[in-house]
């Protein structure tokens, strides 16, 4: 994974802005000398890539039809860190089915659900794939949903720590001279002389034959350095200033999209995800990916804007509030608006106004947003009573029964909300949620949730098959596949966030799958005038739906 030695016969490659490499340098690839399946003769005889070894091999881990070069008309190619169980995906295919898309998740069990949903995944850590594969060169979308339990408020929050998070910004300022995006003046100085960057000539070279004031060579003017580091000694580098390397992720988010152009990958757009704290507790990390994507020195595309949304805004009937990013190289995404970003930052970070006077050091400009709706009706909030189907005044326990305060009456520790409203952000103990009738004592629920309630609590089809892989025998991972729910971006905010940059416009169709969803229609009163329980899915936990051997 070095990059190829240059030589004699190594013709000079240019950056997307035309500007020259150093010293003819050419970007790096994995170990490959330009074959790719239009030189297959297996291929050239109509063979299809899936059934043609050496195209399988050439392409693996990715499909083997991507050792094809990518042509204009096909579907669009895409790669998607973090992909959990596909919850971003399912919000994609509302908007645009027609993606040719890769999954990366290390987690098991949710690679095996993406797996089992008809996406292609990819079950490794992605610190240990090159982004540079020749495979990748005609990658056009690219989305991660890094890891946020380091910027959790429920996790031990080192993602706050602000020398920590400082630092890391520090190391992912540098990824464009990283990765061979900044430009100089002179690239002289640097390869052999004899000029330095502001003319003068570097002492014991006065003999050399450019060295008078008309003298140029072929490397006496402005250049793009060429990369100075490969990935894994950036995320190396990224990883030795945080004390968890799952902070570290982040940077993934700029090594990916920066590989993948100077191979010539076409890549137009690029969205991220993640805890809406990444935002509102460490916006320096933010501004570090919006700096380095939109400044002249780094990838110097058209847009990049922050903002949080809940998806109980756009469909669901849980709240998930999550900072978003979107990024286009070129033209505005639709929905693109321009707001007041000296109003919208007073009120991201308020609590840090309050605290120090001042708005923080390093934030992401927010100017620029998305505004989804664009003026239409919001779609219906949909009560969690009204997503399963259960009476609006019955009741759920997250926890089992507790004591009572003596003060107030009331059971200590909280865990019971009423179905009557909008669910709070679905967590991992909600596998164990009972409901029960107003009228029965907090904690005597009988009835259970299910796998496929939960899903669709969050924006998930009732159909999709949550699989555990049970470590030990008897195992039945409740927790686990609740966990993996908790953790999967909801689909509905998902369809809007994909289509500001691919596929058709989300409201319509996020509309209709809400109402197919929810069953959205007005219920059946009762004769007598009591509410009561309608007819649900007969299991009542959360049980093992399918193995898979590990992969």
């Amino acid at each position: 994974m070095i990059t190829p030695a240059r030589n004699a016969d190594t013709p000079a490659a240019v950056g997307e802005n035309g500007l020259p490499y150093a010293n003819g340098f050419r970007p790096a690839v994995l170990e490959w000398d330009g074959w790719t399946c239009a030189d297959c003769t297996v291929c050239g005889t109509g063979t299809q890539c899936a059934d043609c070894q050496a195209c399988t091999e050439f392409a693996s881990p990715y499909p083997p039809h991507w050792a094809r070069p990518w042509t204009k008309g096909e579907p669009e190619r895409g790669i998607e860190l973090f992909g959990g169980p596909g919850g971003m995906s399912a919000g994609r295919d509302l908007v645009d089915s027609s993606g040719d898309w890769v999954l990366i998740e290390i987690n098991r069990d949710a690679a095996a659900t993406a797996r089992a949903a008809g996406r292609w995944v990819i079950e490794a850590d992605v610190r240990t794939l090159d982004p540079r594969h020749p495979a990748l060169r005609g990658v056009r979308r690219f989305h991660g949903s890094p890891p946020c339990q380091t910027l959790s408020a429920a996790g031990k929050r080192s993602g706050w720590e602000a020398g920590e998070i400082a630092a890391l910004q520090s190391v992912m300022w540098q990824a464009s001279e990283a990765f061979g995006f900044l430009e100089v003046d002179d690239l002289c100085s640097l390869y052999g002389g004899p000029h330095h960057y502001f003319g003068g000539v570097i002492d014991g070279m006065y003999d050399h034959p450019d060295a008078d004031a008309d003298g140029t060579g072929e490397l006496c003017g402005g250049g793009l350095l060429p990369p100075q580091m490969t990935p894994d000694e950036f995320r190396s580098w990224a990883a030795s200033v945080v004390s968890d390397d799952r902070t570290a992720l982040m940077a993934e988010m700029l090594i990916w999209p920066m590989c993948l152009t100077q191979i010539g990958a076409p890549l137009v757009s690029i969205t991220l995800e993640q805890s809406a704290n990444l935002l509102r507790q460490s916006p320096a990390l933010a501004e570090a990916i919006q700096a380095e994507i939109t400044s002249a020195e780094g990838l110097a595309w058209a847009w990049c804007s922050w903002q949080i949304e809940d998806a109980a805004n756009y469909g669901a009937a849980t709240h998930r509030e999550r900072a978003w990013m979107v990024a286009t190289r070129t033209e505005y995404p639709r929905y693109a608006d321009q707001v007041d970003g000296d109003q919208a930052a007073r009120e991201m970070w308020t609590h840090v106004l309050r605290r120090t006077g001042r708005l923080p050091d390093w934030a992401p400009d927010l100017h620029r947003r998305l505004d989804l709706y664009q003026g239409r009706p919001k779609l219906p909030r949909v009560t969690v009573a009204t997503a399963l189907n259960l009476p609006e005044d019955w009741w759920a326990d997250t926890r089992g029964k507790r004591g009572l305060n003596p003060k107030t009456g009331k059971p200590m520790g909280g865990g019971s909300f009423p179905l009557n409203r909008v669910g709070q952000c679905v967590t991992a103990p909600w596998y164990g949620i009972r409901f029960r009738p107003a009228h029965v004592p907090q904690g005597e629920g009988t009835d259970a949730i299910t796998a496929a309630e939960l899903g669709a609590l969050v924006g998930f089809r009732r159909d999709c098959r949550w699989i555990y892989i049970p470590t030990r025998e008897g195992a039945r991972g409740v927790r686990n596949i609740a966990q993996m729910i908790a953790d999967a971006v909801s689909p509905f905010v998902g369809a809007a966030i994909s289509a500001a940059v691919q596929g058709e416009d989300w409201y319509a169709p996020a509309s209709a799958y809400q109402a197919e969803l929810y069953e959205l229609a007005d219920p059946v009163p009762s004769t007598d005038g009591t509410s009561r329980l309608p007819p649900r899915a007969e299991a009542r936990v959360i049980n093992q739906l399918e193995l898979f051997a590990a992969a």
